[in-house]
């Protein structure tokens, strides 16, 4: 059998000739499979970016910083960065949202700003 597809071996073995293919496609699978993985892990949160203080200490500050918490303003209901402005925009409000305040936080854990909130507009 001279001159065969897979070469001059007379001994031709179908496993050994699948094996010789998938190792190395199965090499660049997983390769593939990598990078694919990383890239969906990738954070996308914008809660922490050097330079800024996390999203859950700006929390933290504005909760010090409020005489009412936890009650009657224990609703953290809007926690935002402005990155025009350069700060967190955290709201507190009551139970049924009629009433709260809202403190400005900026990149460094300073406030920067408070008012109050009626219904919805921000004073």
């Amino acid at each position: 059998m001279a001159g065969t597809l897979f070469g001059e071996s007379t001994d031709f073995k179908l496993e050994n000739g699948i094996r010789d293919l998938t190792i190395p496609a199965m090499r660049y699978w997983a390769l593939l499979l990598g990078f694919l993985f990383l890239a969906a892990c990738e954070s996308t949160d914008d809660a922490y970016v050097p330079g800024r203080v996390p999203k859950e200490t700006a929390v933290a500050i504005a909760m010090q910083a409020n005489k009412q918490y936890p009650y009657p303003l224990s609703k953290v209901t809007r926690v935002s960065w402005r990155p025009e402005q350069g700060y967190w925009a955290i709201d507190f409000k009551d139970e049924e949202e009629d009433y709260g305040k809202f403190y400005l936080v900026n990149a460094k854990g300073r406030i920067v700003g408070v008012g109050t909130i009626q219904g919805d507009r921000y004073y």
